[in-house]
């Protein structure tokens, strides 16, 4: 199933902080019409003026058309997740998808909120999904069909790629692919400072940067060669290479551990 193919589902969006706006920004791009999409926040000031940016249409948690979309997808703060499924679960049908955008709440979690016969299905977004280029780890319930992993997987196509993961390497993937910009923006501002210390203009600086980190992944990607190989093809060593990859292990490491915590306090000490 292609992007296409999302022009005649309906989508409800819960939540329209970064996530939630990077999804509306990206489901207009792959032209679902702004008619098949509704948005609901807490903030009812804050849902307005998104409907009015974007053209989409603002309903509230009661309202029918918030529970009644092919596609219902999550993006509130975390904590909230819970009691935001509970209040639409009275009125999901059989065949409805739940995609749930939040850190640290489980599938398990919002499978026993679920009513049954609706997919719930959980995803890692990371922040260059913002212009389709993000990588989106993904989780799926048990109740989930082959048909609703094409839906999901065409649904996150618009934000880029995405790898299927069991839930319990969720919170591996906070360091792995949700907060790895934040550790890999440093990197580039370094960069930029040396090119702009050499003279270049801060654009010219910032551009080189990011071009030389967006080839080197495309090296990764496109080639078998291992990393010490890849090392080998620029023999000068300009950092401490065990030191640095001790580093972003540890990041993501530690990561997991505290989302590891957090989720046991929230789910009352029960994994």
């Amino acid at each position: 199933m292609n992007t296409n193919s999302l022009s005649n589902k309906r989508f409800a969006i819960i939540g329209v902080g970064n996530i939630g706006r990077i999804l509306i920004t990206r489901l207009l791009a792959a032209g679902v019409p702004a008619g098949q999409i509704v948005i609901c926040d807490a903030d009812v000031a804050r849902g307005q003026a998104s409907a009015a940016e974007f053209g989409v249409t603002a309903v509230t948690l009661t309202d029918e058309a918030a529970c009644t979309a092919d596609l219902i997808l999550l993006s509130p703060a975390p904590q909230a997740v819970p009691a935001v499924l509970q209040s639409l679960s009275p009125r999901l049908r059989q065949g409805q998808v739940v995609v749930s955008f939040a850190a640290l709440i489980s599938l398990a979690r919002l499978e026993n909120i679920a009513p049954p016969g609706v997919a719930v299905v959980r995803v890692m977004p990371n922040a260059p999904s913002l212009v389709g280029a993000g990588l989106n780890p993904v989780a799926y319930g048990a109740t989930a069909t082959q048909e609703t992993r094409e839906l999901v997987t065409a649904v996150l196509a618009t934000l880029g790629d995405s790898i299927e993961v069991q839930d319990e390497q969720m919170n591996w993937c906070v360091g792995l692919s949700g907060a790895a910009m934040r550790s890999l923006l440093p990197v580039l501002e370094g960069m930029a400072q040396s090119g702009e210390a050499a003279g270049l203009s801060p654009a010219a600086a910032r551009r080189v940067a990011a071009q030389v980190m967006a080839g080197t992944a495309v090296l990764v990607l496109n080639t078998d060669l291992s990393f010490s190989e890849m090392k080998a093809l620029t023999p000068m060593q300009t950092v401490d290479e065990t030191a640095v990859t001790q580093l972003f292990y540890d990041a993501a490491r530690s990561a997991k551990d505290k989302m590891d915590a957090i989720q046991l306090k929230l789910e009352g000490g029960v994994r």
